[in-house]
């Protein structure tokens, strides 16, 4: 038999693009969402914004320092191997704040994929919009 390789294409799902996963009661930032933040492994919390831009609600995810937690902040969770080390992305996790923001896409038992860009105006804050 003669087998081909399948390319990997960096595309809108591929490995490189900067994508949210929402879904299980959770928000999920890829490796490439997170390298749009300066430093992103030195922040601890997040606080998640909403906004509404032409008739298009836009969630926000900004980042905070250890010495920067509020009350309605959440901590973030780092994806780790088995061998103790971490790896890129990141876990945010509260059901109710999820199902607020998301509808059923947030509880549901699937993740849904959003895209990802960063909030020209501030540099600790992601923007999430429109359904991938």
């Amino acid at each position: 038999m003669l087998w081909e390789t399948v390319k990997i294409k960096n595309e809108r799902k591929g490995r490189t693009m900067p994508y949210a996963s929402v879904g299980f009661g959770r928000l999920s930032l890829s490796c490439a969402a997170c390298d749009l933040i300066d430093n992103f492994d030195t922040y601890a919390y997040v606080e998640l914004l909403k906004a509404v831009v032409n008739n298009e609600t836009l969630i926000g995810v900004r980042f905070l320092k250890e010495d920067a937690k509020t009350t309605n902040s959440l901590p973030i969770k780092r994806r780790k191997l088995k061998d103790g080390s971490v790896v890129g992305g990141i876990d945010i996790s509260n059901k109710g704040t999820m199902a607020e923001l998301f509808g059923l896409a947030g509880t549901q038992n699937k993740a849904t994929r959003y895209g990802v860009k960063r909030d020209p105006d501030e540099e600790n804050v992601l923007i999430i919009f429109g359904e991938k």
